[in-house]
This record gives structure tokens, C-alpha cells and sequence, in this order.
């Protein structure tokens, strides 16, 4: 379990001033969840769907949560709520490109 620092503002302090202040940290249950995406070749895959679901008890019956799209540098992001049984899915298509027909 992580611990969340509240925000505290002190943009209102004037030169030369002190403020005592006090912390509390309070419990966090939210989690994060960060990869990367790449081809067998090391390069990173942009543009990727990489989806997010539940996990039951029937393992062909997932939950969807969420999806995402990798970025430039093929990672994606997801903030999950943590004690969950999560299942990751990525796919990627490149469409081939065919070559012009000249006769």
C-alpha cells in the first residue's frame, strides 16, 4: 500500500515568511500500471491497442476496463484500482502497403 501527500498550496507566502506546516499522509489504494510495447527487434511499436480487463473465474470471460493507444516510444499507461485480478491484451496491425501496378 502506497501513502498519498496531500497538495499543499504556498504560493500566498510573502518574502521572509515561515509557515509551520503539517502533513498527513493518507492511504492510497489507487495503482499504475506502465509498459512498453516493442518488435522482436527492440524498436518501440506506436500506435498499439493495448486493452485492460478483469479476470473471472471462466478465463474466456473477461471483464473490458479500458484501452489504450502506445505513444511515439510505444508505452502506454493505465491507473487501475489495486487488489484486482487484471488481464493485459496487445494488438498491433500494420497494413501492408501494395505496390503500385504498372502493366
Amino acid at each position: 500500500m502506497g501513502l498519498r501527500l496531500k497538495r499543499i498550496d504556498v504560493r500566498a507566502m510573502k518574502p521572509n515568511e515561515q509557515r509551520d506546516l503539517e502533513v498527513v499522509l493518507v492511504p492510497e489504494t489507487r495503482a499504475l500500471i506502465h509498459g512498453t510495447v516493442q518488435f522482436p527487434t527492440g524498436l518501440p511499436v506506436e500506435g498499439a491497442v493495448v486493452k485492460l480487463f478483469k479476470r473471472t473465474r471462466d478465463a474466456c470471460k473477461l471483464i473490458p476496463i479500458g484501452f489504450t493507444f502506445t505513444d511515439d516510444c510505444g508505452q502506454f499507461m493505465f491507473g487501475v484500482e489495486s487488489d484486482v485480478d487484471l488481464v493485459i491484451k496487445v494488438f498491433f496491425f500494420e497494413r501492408e502497403v501494395p505496390e503500385p501496378y504498372d502493366p
